[in-house]
């Protein structure tokens, strides 16, 4: 039977899991079918008021993530007591679900449920989130084949107290830890982390079982902590050695043994879930782009950023050369002086470039060689170092030698050590 929690109508469960339980609901005030997740809070070794305060402040961040492969954030709040969540209801089902009916997906399939993964994980590190609780009850697979991952800050908002371990915490749960890295478990959470549970998931997704599976949650942890993961060829033969090698580096021990960044990941995943062409790569440029970036380099910005703009008011010019337009235009206007301006519109435009075009493509690397230069303009050198170090390995591992771009950020990094 339903019931209401506020304007929302819950109509029925959807599931239910350590962190909580999921229901459709029909909001009334702007008639929409929604999910809301009402959060479990007993048990959470934390006062109601902290609790309720780490919940607002972590979805207050995570709201903000605009991606296709994150559902949006409509609502949330305290509800009689009860901390709840309002978010898009995805259509689907959830990958434990499939791996549970269909078994181990093919390697083509699972390297591109990974890739996926990757690349919102990469548009979320970016924003500066990290997930903290990726597993296959986290990702949806939606009838028309994309993934959306779920519950985005709610393992931050109702993580144990500082100085508890995970696996001690009256909340712990062992189909969480199955999946987490070695450093969670301790209180020490990085982006490198959610590096850690997609390689349990691609482990999974491969091979049918996680890497560890027995035990309580210490014990589980331990395992992870300490033991060697078992070798992938021995559940599944036919992975290729090179997908084999990636998943083991995703499940190194230690987070700087991993690869720098989910984006790398992404790029790395292409060799076996190639990215179909789109019509936004198989097009052809619109011819007034490269003329109006023939000024722009020709040290007229001014002009330029005229001719942008102009272009973009006209009809005719399609997502990916509106973004390549947005992109010139941002660079004309950090020419003009105007480098934080500019750097707020480029980031705006990676996340889009992203996630139409995918991480490893010219245009996003270019994206991001440019960030890094701004930010340098703007006195900001260590972001740019850390920025062109991530930049320079994705740049080897998806560029050709003879490309043009191949080495800019390994030499412009270079220049800027030698700079002292």
């Amino acid at each position: 039977m339903g019931r209401s929690l506020g304007r929302y109508e819950l109509t029925h469960e959807l599931g239910r899991g350590g962190m909580g339980v999921v229901w459709a609901a029909y909001d009334r005030d702007h008639h929409r079918e929604v999910a809301v997740k009402l959060l479990a809070t007993r048990g959470r070794g934390a006062e109601p008021s902290t609790l309720e305060r780490r919940f607002l402040r972590e979805i207050r961040l995570t709201s903000r993530l605009r991606h296709p492969g994150v559902p949006a954030v409509h609502d949330h709040g305290n509800h009689a007591g009860e901390l709840y969540l309002v978010m898009d209801l995805v259509p689907g089902r959830a990958l434990d679900a499939v791996l549970k009916n269909n078994g181990p997906l093919g390697t083509e399939q699972a390297a591109d449920v990974a890739r996926r993964t990757a690349e919102v994980l990469s548009y979320a590190h970016g924003q500066g989130v990290v997930h903290r609780d990726l597993k296959p009850s986290n990702l949806m697979i939606t009838p028309d084949g994309d993934i959306k991952v779920l519950d985005f800050g709610v393992a931050a908002a109702l993580e144990p107290q500082p100085g508890e371990t995970h696996f001690t915490a009256s909340n712990a749960t062992p189909g969480t830890v199955v999946y987490m890295a070695p450093e969670q478990a301790v209180g020490r959470t990085v982006p490198a982390s959610d590096l850690y549970s997609l390689g349990c998931v691609l482990y999974e997704l491969l091979s049918g079982t996680p890497p560890f599976t027995d035990g309580s949650p210490f014990m589980l942890y331990h395992r992870h902590a300490n033991e060697p993961v078992p070798p992938l060829a021995d559940r599944r033969p036919d992975v290729p050695d090179g997908l084999r090698t990636l998943v083991e580096r995703l499940l190194e021990k230690k987070p700087e043994d991993r690869p720098g960044s989910a984006a790398e990941v992404a790029a790395l995943l292409t060799a076996w879930a190639p990215r179909p062409a789109s019509a936004a790569e198989s097009a052809p440029p619109h011819p007034r782009l490269a003329e109006i970036e023939a000024l722009r380099r020709a040290g007229r910005p001014a002009h330029a950023l005229e001719e942008y703009q102009q272009l973009m008011a006209a009809p005719g010019l399609d997502r990916a050369g509106t973004l390549a337009a947005r992109s010139g235009a941002a660079l004309c206007v950090g020419a003009l002086g105007r480098t934080r301006e500019a750097l707020d519109e480029l980031k705006s435009v990676l996340a889009e470039q992203r996630s139409l075009l995918g991480p490893g493509h010219p245009a996003v690397l270019d994206t991001r060689y440019e960030i890094a230069v701004l930010l340098i303009r703007a006195g900001e050198r260590h972001a740019a170092e850390e920025l062109l170090r991530r930049l320079a390995d994705e740049e080897d591992a998806v560029m050709a030698a003879s490309g043009a771009g191949h080495g800019r950020s390994r030499a412009l990094l270079e220049r800027l050590r030698r700079m002292g």
